[in-house]
Parts: structure tokens; sequence; C-alpha cells
């Protein structure tokens, strides 16, 4: 046909609609104007669609998931987007994601291999166990070549804790031979559900030496080492490997390795030099991973690093300084790292902190009995030192009721001490002692060290409340005996300095303090020792002040004020030092002069000795005058002791012999037995030659029996009994022929506050008795005293003493009054 030909049919076809022309153009332009934007915005989204799949095989599944939600609620019919965020969830973690969208799944449509097994795995993550198993099941019957439902079946009946079943399942994964990596891998993940962790690493190793560079292989060799505890070998075996483990695979694996490190830090070493070496590798890869990427962009891994750091630093027994331990911070550590905040709170006594710190960590639910013991015993310690001492006794003695004293061995029919019998029963007497209920505790730990003679850890308490007690003779016979069993431990070295320095050994005291501060140096013992042997080191000074005054002729003649200041330098070759003495007494009497006296001289202290040598010059308005003192006191053992005075015009003389210039030379001797502060008894005779050829002898008997004890309040029976004979009557100062007096008294000591070596005491004495002078009869006597003590630690003491006193003189009654202020410094 010719081009005309075409041209002209053409033209008629196009005339068939003449009527419609500019319509038809249109509809037609409009159509094809919406077909192509509809391929355009399917276009589009197919784009957005594949975008959202490689984020989130990219890991930023929170986006991906999102994203698809969004387009499922717009494509609602496309049930690829169901699976496809099936998948992602079971990526991202979220297992019960996945199994919610399983159940919105048509149960008339089969789910692929991959979604049935990530579907599958949900379940089992779920603890789910038999929708689980059924769906491995169903993968096995559908995709029999598949082993991997196979493995997850064995691995959910092993999780379930059927061991034999999964066993038994593994045999499925032909061939069932050590070359099979499937298979061992399997029975591998069996036996370390069932807690066979060396044999799980053994079958392990099985399949490393079958496939060594396959990554399942890698990491299932991993979770071996980490299961048995190689966390060291599991963080090199990870450090090999740096293209399969992610940093922070590593960083996890690090931290295992510093927890490690740090359980095993309390643990005894070969040499002492070696005991810290374990936890100071401990805190230096701790303070590694403080600066990892896991560190900052995890919380939960910081909080771990910062509670195994806190424990490594207290095992180290570092300055409290190195780590934060403000009890606002504590939700920074982890529950079991709250003891070991609690002891770090109370070596910077911070008891309160503490208290709360230890209640924190006995809350865990979790606690044995060891750790839970461990834990009470650092919160009695922290209520003692708070100042709630009735409830730290409560909580030791419950703990001693609660704890049983034998236990039960397997395979021995005869009933074993229990340690922790023991350890509750050293606490409860060492509160004791601390709270001063020290005869409970000598009694107590005195059997059970009789019971168990060569218990190091009984002797050494004994030892400590026998010395507190003023009895340090047999506190060195206890640590003699101790030292035979463990002659490096450090109670013991340490235990054995202090009882050196109370027995004035100071050589043997100061080698026993070097030794302890060059092997224990971070030990609180040992800075307390180290406290008390520089206080031995310093000068003393003891300034005294007081008043007398009666409503009557005082027969003493010393009313006034009365002021004095003794000094004692630093000790010269150990045990000798340099004294001097001062003081003045302005009357107010009706003799109205002064005395002043001035004196010098040397004092001994040693073992079991105790003497002082003193010149005196005094002036009482006659002139100076020379005298001297000496005076010997020897303890024979730890009960008795006996001393002396030899005084050549004597201080101690009535104000109106010397107004009559009158001096006196004296001799005492004294006896003195005590069975601790509690109980004692002193009985002291006194000579007095006036220079009017008077001659006084007296003898006084006073005595003390503890009756009451409790940790604030101690009340004490005391009686003083005293006779008094004088050669001649007619003298110009107090001189009768015969004197005698009883008084029974009750003394009350409060104790008001105490925090360390700060501490507030009170008293208050109340006596009645009987005084009786020839040729003026019997009398009654009333005495009334109060004290107030304060003690700021060792080396600053002041004290208040006032007293009322009603008695007769030559038949008449007289009430007198007095006070004292006295302060102790050291410096």
């Amino acid at each position: 046909m010719s081009r005309r030909s075409i041209k002209r049919q053409a033209l008629q076809n196009v005339g068939l609609f003449p009527a419609r022309t500019s319509f038809l153009r249109r509809f037609w332009l409009d159509s094809f104007t919406l077909l192509v934007l509809t391929a355009c915005s399917t276009s589009l989204h197919a784009a957005s669609y594949e975008d959202w799949i490689k984020q989130a095989r990219q890991g930023q599944y929170q986006s991906a998931i999102a994203g698809l939600q969004q387009y499922r609620q717009q494509h609602p019919q496309e049930t690829r987007v169901q699976l496809d965020l099936m998948r992602i969830h079971a990526w991202a973690g979220q297992p019960q994601e996945v199994i919610h969208l399983y159940e919105s799944w048509p149960t008339n449509l089969p789910l692929p291999a991959d979604v049935l097994l990530l579907t599958a795995r949900a379940h089992k993550d779920a603890r789910q166990w038999t929708p689980a198993q059924n769906l491995y099941r169903e993968g096995m019957r559908r995709f029999p070549q598949q082993a991997a439902f196979t493995m997850g079946l064995c691995m959910s009946l092993a999780d379930a804790g059927l061991t034999a079943q999964a066993l038994s399942c593994a045999q499925q994964l032909q061939p069932a031979t050590r070359q099979n990596t499937n298979y061992l891998l399997t029975r591998s993940y069996i036996y370390r559900a069932a807690g066979q962790n060396y044999e799980a690493l053994r079958v392990s190793q099985d399949a490393l030496a079958a496939q060594p560079d396959k990554t399942d292989v890698i990491r299932d060799y991993d979770q071996s080492l980490h299961a048995a505890g190689l966390h060291r070998q599991a963080m090199e075996w990870q450090t090999q490997h740096p293209d399969i483990f992610s940093s922070a695979d590593l960083a996890d694996r690090q931290a295992d390795y510093a927890a490690e490190l740090t359980r095993l830090s309390p643990q005894p070493t070969r040499t002492l030099p070696e005991r810290f070496l374990v936890a100071n590798r401990a805190i230096a890869l701790q303070d590694k991973l403080a600066d990892s990427a896991s560190f900052l962009g995890n919380p939960a891994f910081a909080r771990r690093i910062r509670g195994d750091r806190l424990i490594a630093v207290d095992t180290r027994e570092d300055a409290p300084s190195t780590v934060d331990i403000a009890p606002e911070r504590a939700a920074q550590y982890p529950g079991y790292a709250y003891a070991s905040l609690g002891a770090l709170q109370l070596r910077a006594r911070h008891p309160e902190q503490a208290v709360s710190s230890y209640e924190r960590a006995l809350a865990e639910p979790s606690l044995d009995a060891k750790t839970r013991t461990r834990y009470q015993t650092g919160l009695a310690f922290s209520l003692l030192e708070s100042g709630r001492e009735d409830q730290a006794l409560a909580l030791a003695e419950r703990m001693e009721k609660d704890m049983p004293a034998t236990r039960w061995l397997r395979g021995n029919p005869i009933p074993q001490p229990n340690p922790g019998y023991t350890d509750t029963l050293i606490l409860k007497n060492s509160l004791y002692t601390y709270t001063g209920l020290l005869k409970d505790a000598r009694e107590n730990l005195a059997k059970a060290s009789a019971q168990a003679p060569s218990n190091v850890n009984l002797r050494v308490p004994l030892a400590d409340v026998q010395r507190i007690s003023g009895m340090p003779r047999a506190a060195e016979r206890n640590l003699k005996i101790a030292e035979t069993y463990a002659p490096r431990q450090e109670d013991v070295i340490i235990s054995q300095a202090q009882t050196a320095l109370d027995l004035h050994e100071y050589r043997q005291a100061e080698e026993l303090l070097a030794y302890a501060k060059a092997h224990y140096p971070t030990n609180m013992r040992v800075t307390e020792l180290e406290k008390d042997w520089q206080t031995y080191r310093k000068n003393e000074l003891i300034l005294r002040s007081g008043f007398e005054t009666s409503n009557g002729g005082d027969v003493s003649g010393n009313d006034g004020i009365r002021t004095e200041a003794q000094w004692y330098s630093a000790p010269i070759d150990y045990n000798w030092r340099v004294t001097a003495l001062a003081g003045h007494l302005d009357t107010s009497d009706e003799l109205g002069h002064n005395v002043i006296w001035q004196g010098a001289g040397l004092e001994y202290r040693g073992r079991d000795w105790q003497s002082q040598l003193m010149i005196n010059n005094q002036n009482w308005g006659q002139g100076n005058k020379m005298g001297a003192s000496l005076q010997v006191d020897h303890e024979l053992n730890d009960h008795w002791s006996i001393g002396g005075t030899l005084d050549y015009r004597t201080l101690d003389i009535p104000n109106r012999a010397l107004a009559a210039g009158i001096t006196a030379n004296q001799g005492q001797v004294r006896l003195r037995w005590q069975n601790g502060p509690e109980q004692w008894v002193q009985a002291a005779y006194t000579g007095t030659k006036f220079s009017d050829n008077n001659v006084r002898q007296s003898l006084q008997i006073t005595g003390n029996q503890r009756i009451y004890t409790s940790p604030r309040i101690k009340a004490d029976a005391q009686l003083e009994l005293w006779a008094s004979g004088n050669k001649d009557q007619d003298r110009p100062y107090y001189s009768p022929r015969r004197e005698y007096m009883a008084v029974p008294a009750l003394r009350l000591e409060h104790l008001i506050y105490q925090h360390y070596d700060e501490r507030l005491t009170q008293a208050l004495t109340l006596g009645v008795g009987l005084h009786h002078q020839s040729g003026y009869g019997s009398g009654a006597v009333g005495s009334v005293a109060y004290e107030l003590n304060y003690q700021h630690d060792r080396n600053l003491e002041v004290g208040l003493r006032l007293q009322a006193l009603s008695r007769p003189y030559d038949g008449q009654r007289e009430q007198q009054y007095s006070g004292m202020v006295e302060l102790k410094i050291k410096f």
C-alpha cells in the first residue's frame, strides 16, 4: 500500500468520532498520567521498603520497624511485611514481639523456613519450651535437610532441663561423630545448659579441632571458656579473633576477667609483698574499661564496672577517697557491692552511712549463709560506731542464737565444729569489749578458748579484752600461744605491739609496730597503733585548778583557789622522762597567806616498775624551803601491786600547820588487788611526822564492785573505810586522838556521747556513812559528787568535778564545797 493510501485511511478513521474528539483526548491523557503516577508511587514505596530492610541489616532496628509498621498499615494485604517484621524483631532480640506477630499469622499459611526457625527460637528465648519444641518439630518435618531445626529442638530440651532427651535428640544429627560440628556444637550447648561446663569445653575443643576456622565453632569455644570460668583465656581468645567478636564482646570478657581478679584478691598469697598484686591488676583493668565505649554507652555495664572496682578497692583497704562513697551516689553501684560500700564508709568514719549500705546489702535475696554473716558483722560494727550499741548487741546475740554450734559433713557421722558459730561468738564478745561489758567478754572468750586451744581467732580477742581490762600479762601469754600457731598473722602482731606498749616494753612495741607498718600498712588497727605510739612519744602537760570552801573554819585551812601545772617531757631513751611542777594556793581564810611551790625531777616507766623522784621548793611566807619526794610502784602481776612514797617536807599538809611554821615528813605504803576495772580493793597506810614532834598514822581502805553494766550506764558499789590517830591533840591544826569513818557509796556513770576517740561522760556519786571522833561521839556523813569528762582525742582531755560534803568536826557539823577542773594536753 502506498503512503497516500495509508494517510487517507487514517484520516477516514479519525473521522469516525467527529463530535467527541476533544473529550476522548483528555480522557486518554488523564488515564495515562494516572498510570504514570501510580507506577512512580509504587516504585517509590519499593525503594523505601528496601531501604528499611537495609537499615535493619545494618543494626538500625527501631527505624526499620517503625517504617515497616507504617507500610503495613497502608498495605494490610501484603504478608511479606509481617514476615520481615518478625525477622527484624528477632534480630533486635525482641522475642515477645516475634511471638505476638506469629500469633496473628494466618494458620492456613505456612511460614518460610527462616521465619519458622526464628519463631521457634523466640519461644525458646521466652522460656516457652512446649511451643518452641512443636515449632522445631514442624521445621524438622517440613525441612528435613536443615539441621538447624534439629539443633534447636535439642537445645530447647536442654533448656527445659531434659538433658537425657536432649542428648538422645543430638544423635539425630548424622553423622554423630567428632567431625560433625553441628553435632558437637549441640552437645556442647546441652552440657552447658546442664552445668557440665568442663564436659562442654571438651566437646567444644573437638569441634575446634574439626573446623578451626568456622565462626560458629569459634563462638561456641568462647562460650565454653566463659561457662567454665576461664575468663582470662576467653578474653585472650576473643583478642585473637577481632573480626568475629566486637569491641563490646571483648569488653564483656575483660569485665569478667576483672571480676575474677576481684574475687581472687582477698585470698592468701605466698608472700606478703604480693598481697595486693591481684587487686591492683583488677583495678587497673577496671580503670581501662571505664574509658571504653561500652562503659560510656551502656549504663548497666558501667554500673557493673563501678561495683567490681569498689569491691577491689575495699579488698586493697585503700583510702576511701579513691572511690565515690557518698550515700546519694549509692545507686550507681549494683546490689552485690553495697557491703564493700559500707566497709569503705565505715573506714572513712561515716558509720551512719555504712548502716544504710549494709542494710541494703542484706536485702539481697540470694545471699549464702557465710556472706550473710559477713554482712551482718559489718552492720553490727556500723551500728556500734553510730551510737546504737543496743541494736548492735541485739544483732550479734541473735546471730549467735541462730547459728548452730556444729555442722554435719557428708560422709562423716560425727558432727564437726561450725566455723560460722565461732565467728558469731567472736563478734558478740568483741562488741561486749567495746561497750564495756568486759567481764562477760573475758569469761565467754576464756571458756571458748579452753575448748579450742589452737584457735588463734579466739585467742587474739581474748588477749585484747584482757589487755583492755588491765591484765596485759595474761594477754601476753595468750598471744605467745597464738604466735606458735600463726607467727605472722597480722592480728597477732598488732595485738602483741599494743600489749607491749601497755607493759611499757617500748623497744619491743617499736619493733612490732615497724613490722606491722611494713607488712600491713593499710590495716586500720595499725593506724590506731601508730596513733598510740605517737601519743606515747609526746610531751604531756597537766593543768589543775580548783576551789575549796566551807561554812566554818575548815580543818585543813586550805580554803581558796589552788592551781597546779605539771609537765612531762617526751621519752628519753624510751623509759625516762623529765618532769616539772609549779603550784599556787591563794587562800581566802583568816590565815591571810598564800603558798607557792615549784619542783623538778625524773620519772621512770618500765615493765612492772614506775618511779618518780622530785626535788621541790616551797614558800609559805617564811622563806624558801627545799623538799623532796620519791614514789615507787611495782606490779607483782595482773592482780596485785604494791607501792610506796617518801616525802621530805611533804606538800600534803594542812595550811594551818604551815602558817604556824610546822612542816612534816611523810611515808606511805600501798597494796592493791584488782580483777579488772569492775572489782578492786586498795589499802594505804600513811605515817606523818610533824616538825612539832606530833605523829599521825592513818589507814585507808577503798573498794569497788560493779553491780550493773550496759553500753551507756554503769553502776558501782563503793566503800571507803578510814581510820586515823595522832600522838598529840593540842596542836594549831586539826589533830584528833582517834578518828574513824565508813562511807558506802553508789556511783553511776553515763556515756552521753561517743564517736570514735571523742567521748563525753558524766558520773554521779552518792555516799552516806558514819564518822566517829574520840571525845565527840559519832555523826552522819553525807557526800555528793558530780563529774563531767570530755575526751576530744588521744591528745586532749578535760574534766570537771564538783563535790559537797557534810560531816562533823569537833562535834560541829560543817559543809564543805569543792570543785576542780583538770586539763591534759599532749603535744
